[in-house]
């Protein structure tokens, strides 16, 4: 072939040869900033990052499947549709079947386990089929035919690789599709170039000799490089754009992995390629393999690229001030970790766990809940799951290990770590059933800073209402903010960062409550009332309040009398032993019955006592409780709503419905009740993992107090 022959052949082929090798090294340099800092930082959804994926394995490796097998139809098409001048070789015919036919065959394989729907499905499977058809057929114009059908799969394969993307990560998907069954295609053509006298995949695949003025197998070798480039480029992108922010995530996820992989796979084809053709040595070297270990690494990374949409989405970056929430695989335990105040010194880490069966859905259906607490009463509800033994989890910060553990009137695991300042990550280990250290770990990203946290906010999170503040944090959080703060509050403060705790302060809202309960119950005659409050500022505040407004009433403020009514005012930890008193003492004499706090609605609570009343501003059974109880339970599993959570939620920006101005008495006991019924709450026996009161009912009893209807 001549000088002047081969420049017509391949137009820019000059151009291609000096910027090859530029974009080989700018998009490396890319990929390894990508990888040590991640993507810009931007909002990302709290509740998708937190939920377990829901795939299961045999879905996942037919998706994987069908994808690969539709980036090698598609190749196929595009190549000799588009790149050839020829009728297409028995080899390519017979790639394009063996493709095609997988193709069609998950397809089909999607329609029965209905991964699939029948129509999509049958417009894949068809258009698999037809690039074999056509590129088999000697008419003229059936290989461009086939051209046009391998970009229609192309476009098949982008949207699958996004499901629910639109916009620029669209465009990108669908360009990494185009380009990448091309480079899939050109590896298979081009392979005879590259290896010589070894010959091509499956024994060429378009075209006859490079002849003068037809671009021919050469030109089509030609094709990797630049399209390698073009999906590399498209795939460090969409890592960049819907990635993991944190560059902890893209090197210690599965999704940061397989967005970096699918990346940096057919970079790796291209620059293969490129030495191969460009330095003696290397070709000398590469000849024997590099048509098929290409083909096989083009392959994988369709394969990987069909992960992310298989996971849950990367979680937001850790900051110095502000709780996070992250998610953590451990083999065959999915974990939710919360860590607060994130400053250096001491923060609660919280860890909600959920046991998995591989083929059993992740959650919503089967957890164990981790933790459960040992006290409470067993009402005929659903038995708890499989509790994990003390000091089976653990956590640490570069030093000794602390064990996480239950805590009375709280779901989940807990622990306060010291985490030093300047510390990037800590990790949460696994022990063995026989004590055994360190059998399985995991690290979890934190940035604590350096500046010191405020030390009353502190002490509040890792004190004995620390668990309550939690789930105040966790309310915020869903809700895509953080707060510390109860939201009948107006401080003005940054509700961006939690900087009160619930125990911190009694609210007007539950001073109204309280004041309205002790105006009620002594207009019912009771004989009088035993206070229980705890060292916190509401608890105190709040047992003073009681009594002022008892001794208004001349209602009696004792302890120790049979018969009196009790009114609980402390934290979560201190309430359940109080109400495991009053359930032993009303096997032996009448009580007055137990009265709760409005900051009390918490399962483990509730759960302490066979029947309670409660002053709330809201609904636990209306639509937005619900939800927002049911995304707790996504989130973490095990874990239920409160009344600092849901506060929380609403005044981060959940969406429901306002507080009422007064406080209504609400009755918990542990009954079941069918499906339906208006104002009702139910447990997990009637499906619902996130109810207010597991196994038992949440249901109005009194209009709102202190209006005529409530007055006894």
């Amino acid at each position: 072939m001549t000088t002047s022959s081969r420049s017509t052949a391949l137009p820019g082929a000059a151009a291609i040869a000096v910027a090859a090798p530029v974009g080989v090294v700018l998009l490396a340099a890319a990929a390894v900033v990508l990888a040590v800092h991640g993507g810009p930082d931007r909002t990302v959804d709290p509740v998708s990052a937190l939920v377990a994926a829901e795939v299961s394995g045999p879905a996942a490796v037919l998706r994987a499947v069908l994808l690969a097998a539709t980036a090698v139809s598609a190749g196929m098409g595009l190549v000799a549709g588009f790149g050839g001048r020829g009728p297409a070789r028995p080899g390519a015919v017979r790639a394009a079947w063996l493709a095609g036919s997988v193709t069609a065959a998950a397809c089909v394989l999607g329609v029965v386990t209905g991964a699939a729907s029948r129509p999509m499905a049958a417009v894949h499977a068809l258009l698999a089929l037809l690039v074999p058809v056509l590129l088999d057929s000697r008419r003229a114009g059936t290989a461009r035919a086939a051209g046009v059908a391998g970009l229609a799969l192309a476009g098949l394969l982008g949207v699958a690789l996004g499901p629910g993307r639109s916009g620029l990560p669209l465009a990108l998907d669908l360009l990494y599709a185009v380009a990448v069954s091309v480079l899939a295609g050109a590896v298979l053509v081009g392979g005879r170039v590259v290896s010589g006298a070894v010959g091509g995949v499956l024994g060429g695949v378009v075209g006859g000799p490079d002849r003068a003025g037809e671009p021919g197998e050469r030109a089509l070798s030609r094709l990797t490089v630049p399209a390698g480039l073009l999906a590399t480029g498209a795939g460090l992108a969409q890592l960049a754009l819907t990635g993991p922010p944190a560059g902890f995530d893209v090197t210690h996820t599965g999704y940061g992995l397989a967005g970096l992989a699918q990346s940096v796979l057919p970079l790796l084809v291209a620059a293969t390629w490129l030495a191969a053709e460009r330095l003696p040595a290397a070709r000398a070297v590469a000849a024997p393999l590099a048509p098929a270990c290409a083909a096989a690494a083009v392959v994988l990374a369709v394969v990987v690229a069909s992960v992310p949409a298989t996971l849950p989405p990367p979680a937001a970056v850790p900051e110095p001030g502000r709780a996070s929430a992250r998610p953590v695989e451990l083999p065959g335990r999915h974990l939710a970790v919360l860590v607060a105040p994130m400053r250096p010194g001491p923060n609660l880490v919280h860890v909600a766990a959920a046991e998995r069966v591989i083929g059993e859905p992740a959650h919503g259906q089967h957890h164990g809940v981790i933790g459960e607490p040992a006290h409470g009463h067993d009402h005929g509800g659903p038995a708890p799951g499989p509790a994990a033994p003390a000091g089976s989890l653990a956590v640490s910060a570069g030093g000794a290990e602390v064990p996480l553990v239950v805590r009375t009137g709280a779901t989940g695991l807990w622990a306060v770590l010291d985490i030093p300042a300047g510390t990037d990550r800590i990790t949460v280990t696994e022990s063995g059933a026989d004590g055994a250290p360190g059998r399985y770990a995991a690290d979890v990203p934190v940035s604590v800073g350096t500046a010191p946290g405020d030390p009353a906010l502190t002490a509040a999170l890792t004190g004995p209402d620390g668990p309550e503040c939690a789930s105040a944090l966790l309310g915020g959080l869903l809700a895509g903010t953080d707060t510390g703060q109860d939201t009948r509050q107006d401080t003005g403060q940054d509700t961006t960062a939690p900087s009160q705790c619930p125990s911190q302060t009694l609210t007007s809202g539950d001073a109204d409550a309280l004041r309205d309960t002790v105006a009620f119950l002594a207009g019912r005659g009771i004989a009088g009332l035993a206070v229980v409050a705890d060292a916190s500022a509401r608890g105190a505040a709040a047992a003073e309040l009681v009594r002022t407004e008892a001794a208004a009433h001349d209602l009696a403020v004792r302890d120790g009398v049979p018969g009196d009514t009790l009114l609980v005012v402390s934290g979560w930890s201190e309430a359940p032993p109080a109400l495991g008193r009053v359930e032993a003492l009303a096997r032996e004499t009448a009580t007055g019955g137990i009265v709760l706090a409005p900051w009390l609605l918490s399962g483990p609570v509730l759960a302490a006592a066979s029947a309670e009343v409660l002053a709330l501003p809201f609904n636990p059974g209306e639509t937005a409780a619900r939800r927002y109880g049911a995304l707790v339970a996504a989130a973490f599993p095990g874990d239920g709503p409160s009344t600092a959570g849901y506060l929380a939620w609403l005044r981060a920006g959940g969406s429901g419905e306002p507080l009422a101005p007064r406080a209504a008495f609400y009755g918990a006991a542990p009954v079941d009740v069918p499906m339906g019924m208006a104002g009702m709450d139910h447990g997990p026996g009637s499906g619902n993992p996130g109810a207010w009161y597991p196994g038992g009912t949440v249901v109005p009893i009194s209009p709102p107090l202190g209006s005529p209807g409530a007055t006894p």
